[in-house]
C-alpha cells in the first residue's frame, strides 16, 4: 500500500492559514478612517465620482488602487460591511500563502514566517480595519517572489514585472515605494540604457493614476498629504512625536520593530546579498515614518514594512538547516506572548478607550466593540458613535452643511445630504492648507474653520472674512469645483499645485489680521475720524491690508495709533518690494495720527500692505486707509 507524503512546506502553509484565519476573524474590524474611504465609494458606485463630499472633487483616501477594488466588490455584492471582511481576509490569507509556500527558503523558514506574522500586532490589526493593507501586503509578496523567481534573471521581463508591482503598490499608497524603488533602481542600473522600456511599460499604472488624479481632483497627490503636514510644522516638530511612535510600537507590539532590525542587517550578515536593496528600502521607510512622527494609529505605519522584512528574513541563511529557523519562531512567540493583547489570544470582549498623552491610540481596542465582526458587545447597535446622534440632529435641523471630528462613520451615515467639513482637514481643501492648532495631536491636526467658510459653502457666496484665505479660495475652488477643461481651471491648477498662491495664506498663518479694501482711492472714508478709534482694528503683531487688485502705488495714507513705532512692508505675490518705518508722533501716549508714504518707480505692482508692531505695547490699531494717487 502506497502511504501519500504530503510535503513539509504545504503542511505548514496549511496550519498556518488555519491560524490565522481563526485569527483574522477574531480581532476582524472597522477603523473610523476606513468609512472615510467607504463613503467616496458609496458615492462613485452611486454615479458620483470618487468624492467624499459629493459636491466638490477632494481625493480624501490615500489608496487609490484600494478604492476601485473596494468599489468593484461593493457594486458586486450590493453591499459593503461583510464584503470587505471578506476580501481582507481573502487577501491576507493570500499573501500568507505565497510567503510560505513561495518566498521562504524552507519550510522551517515558513515556520519562522508564520511565527512572526501571527505574533505581530501591527499585521493583524491592519489585516482587517478596512484600511488598504491587505492588497499592499500580497503586492509585496508578489513583488519578492517575482524578485527572487529563479526563472527570470537580471533581465528586461523581470524589470518590467517589477515595475509593473511598484506602480501598483505606489499607487496603492505612494509611500510604499519607499520599500520597493530601491529594488527597481538596482536592477535598472544593473540591465543599463535597455531598462527605460520595461521601466516605461512597468510604471503606467502609476502614471495613468496621476494623469487622472491632476485632471480631476487637480493635485497629484491626495488632500490628506497636506492635512498631515501642515504648514507650520517642521521636522524638528515631528521627529520627538517619531521617536514616541517608535516606542509605543515596542510596547505594545514587541515582535514588529526586531523583525524589522532583523531583516536589515541579516542579508549583510548571513546573506543571500542580493537582498541588500530590500534592506534599504526597510530602512529609508523607517526613516519616513520617524520623520514624519508616525501616525494616531498605533503600529499602521510599521504593518506592509513588517511584511517585507519577514519575506527577506525568511531568505536568510542556509536553508538546509532547521535549528536556526526554528529558534527563531520560538523566540519570535515567546515575544509575542509579551505583548498586551497578544493576536493569538484575541476574542470578542477586547475593549478599551484609552487615549495616551502620545496621542497614539490602539485603535483596534478604540472602536472594536462598535465594528468589530464577532464583538461581544453593541450588538443591537452595528457602527454606533456618538457623532452619529450628530448627523441625525443636523438633518432634523435642516442644514445642509455642519462640522464633525472623527467623520468617517459620521461621514458615511450622512449620506449625501450634508456637506461635512472637517477641522481635521483630511477631507476638506481649504483647511488642509492652513496652519494647525497648537498643541496639536499626530495624525489629527485640528484647524479652525476661519470666520465666514460654512456660510460660503451653505451659500455659495464666498464671505470668508480674512481677505487672503477668501482670494486662496476663490482659486481652490476653480480647482475642485468648477468645470473641468475651461482655461481658468487648469491656470489655477498650475498656480496652486506651483506654490505661486501660498503668500495669500501667510498672513492668516501668522495670525496677522486681514483688512479688505474698499474704496482705495478717493476722499477718507465717511465718518473717520484721524483722531478718534472708532472702527479701528487691532493687532497684535501686524496686520495685512489687501489691495483688490494689483496697482502701481505712489502714495498712501494711514491712520495709525500714534503712540507705536510701526514697520510697513509692500509686496507683490508674497515678494517684499518696499519697506519703510513709521515713528510714533504722540508725546503724551494717546491718539492717532496721519502718516503718508511715498513709494519709488521701483516698487512696482503692489497687491498687499504689511503692517508691523515694531516699538510699543500692543495692540497696535488702524483707523482706517487709502491711496492718495
Amino acid at each position: 500500500m502506497n502511504t501519500l507524503k504530503i510535503p513539509g512546506r504545504t503542511i505548514v502553509t496549511s496550519v498556518a492559514l488555519a491560524a490565522a484565519l481563526y485569527v483574522l476573524l477574531r480581532t476582524a474590524w472597522y477603523s473610523d478612517d476606513s468609512y472615510i474611504t467607504f463613503r467616496a465609494v458609496e458615492n462613485f458606485v452611486a454615479g458620483f465620482g470618487p468624492r467624499w463630499n459629493p459636491d466638490e472633487r477632494v481625493q480624501a483616501f490615500t489608496h487609490a488602487l484600494w478604492f476601485f477594488v473596494v468599489s468593484a466588490v461593493r457594486a458586486a455584492s450590493g453591499e459593503l460591511y461583510y464584503s470587505v471582511y471578506g476580501l481582507s481576509i481573502g487577501l491576507t490569507l493570500a499573501a500568507i500563502a505565497v510567503l510560505i509556500h513561495r518566498v521562504a527558503a524552507s519550510a522551517w523558514h515558513g515556520v519562522y514566517a508564520a511565527a512572526a506574522l501571527l505574533s505581530s500586532r501591527a499585521f493583524i490589526d491592519y489585516s482587517t480595519s478596512g484600511l488598504e493593507n491587505p492588497l499592499t501586503n500580497l503586492l509585496l509578496v508578489v513583488f519578492v517572489l517575482v524578485y527572487l523567481a529563479p526563472g527570470l534573471n537580471r533581465a528586461a521581463p523581470r524589470l518590467a514585472w517589477l515595475s509593473g508591482l511598484a506602480a501598483l503598490l505606489m499607487t496603492n499608497r505612494l509611500d510604499t515605494g519607499l520599500l520597493v524603488l530601491p529594488v527597481v533602481a538596482v536592477e535598472a542600473w544593473h540591465i543599463g540604457w535597455r531598462s527605460f522600456p520595461s521601466l516605461c511599460v512597468g510604471f503606467l499604472p502609476l502614471v495613468a493614476w496621476e494623469t487622472f488624479s491632476l485632471i480631476y481632483f487637480g493635485f497629484p497627490v491626495p488632500n490628506t498629504v497636506y492635512a498631515k503636514l501642515p504648514p507650520n510644522l517642521a521636522f524638528r516638530d515631528f521627529l520627538p512625536q517619531g521617536v514616541l511612535y517608535f516606542r509605543d510600537s515596542l510596547t505594545n507590539d514587541p515582535v514588529t520593530l526586531p523583525v524589522m532590525a532583523a531583516a536589515i542587517v541579516g542579508p549583510l550578515l548571513a546573506g543571500p546579498r542580493r537582498l541588500w536593496p530590500f534592506s534599504v528600502g526597510l530602512a529609508i521607510s523607517l526613516l519616513w515614518v520617524l520623520r514624519v512622527g508616525g501616525d494616531f494609529m498605533s503600529g499602521r505605519f510599521f504593518a506592509s514594512p513588517f511584511v517585507i522584512a519577514v519575506a527577506v528574513s525568511s531568505r536568510v541563511g542556509n536553508p538546509g538547516r532547521r535549528l536556526v529557523p526554528l529558534l527563531a519562531a520560538v523566540a519570535v512567540s515567546a515575544l509575542g506572548f509579551t505583548a498586551p493583547y497578544p493576536p493569538l489570544l484575541a476574542n470578542g470582549s477586547f475593549d478599551g478607550r484609552v487615549e495616551p498623552p502620545s496621542g497614539i491610540t490602539d485603535e483596534r481596542r478604540w472602536y472594536y466593540q462598535n465594528s468589530g465582526l464577532l464583538r461581544d458587545k453593541n450588538l443591537d447597535a452595528p457602527l454606533s458613535t456618538r457623532r452619529q446622534e450628530h448627523v441625525r440632529r443636523a438633518l432634523a435641523r435642516g442644514l445642509t452643511v455642519t462640522t464633525t471630528t472623527a467623520i468617517g462613520f459620521a461621514g458615511y451615515f450622512a449620506g449625501r445630504q450634508l456637506h461635512i467639513v472637517d477641522p481635521v482637514a483630511l477631507a476638506d481643501p481649504l483647511l488642509s492648507r492652513l496652519p494647525t492648532a497648537v498643541p496639536w495631536r499626530i495624525g489629527h491636526f485640528q484647524r479652525e474653520v476661519p470666520a465666514g467658510y460654512m456660510d460660503t459653502l451653505g451659500t455659495g457666496r464666498n464671505v470668508i472674512a480674512d481677505p487672503g484665505v477668501a482670494r486662496f479660495y476663490d482659486e481652490l475652488a476653480l480647482v475642485t469645483r468648477g468645470p473641468l477643461w475651461t482655461r481658468e481651471r487648469w491656470a489655477a491648477i498650475v498656480r496652486m499645485n506651483l506654490g505661486r498662491l501660498s503668500y495669500l495664506l501667510d498672513g492668516y498663518s501668522r495670525q496677522l489680521p486681514g483688512v479688505r479694501a474698499v474704496d482705495l482711492i478717493g476722499p477718507r472714508p465717511p465718518g473717520s475720524d484721524p483722531a478718534g478709534d472708532e472702527g479701528a482694528t487691532s493687532f497684535a503683531e501686524g496686520l495685512v491690508l489687501y489691495l483688490d487688485k494689483p496697482r502701481r502705488l505712489r502714495q498712501v495714507e494711514f491712520s495709525l495709533d500714534a503712540t507705536h513705532d510701526y514697520r510697513t512692508v509692500y509686496l507683490y505675490k508674497g515678494q517684499e518690494r518696499f519697506t519703510q518705518l513709521i515713528p510714533a508722533r504722540s508725546p503724551d501716549g494717546t491718539g492717532f495720527a496721519l502718516y503718508q508714504q511715498t513709494l519709488p518707480e521701483s516698487a512696482g505692482d503692489v497687491d498687499e500692505i504689511r503692517i508691523f508692531l515694531r516699538r510699543g505695547r500692543p495692540p497696535g490699531r488702524i483707523a482706517y486707509w487709502r491711496v492718495l494717487e
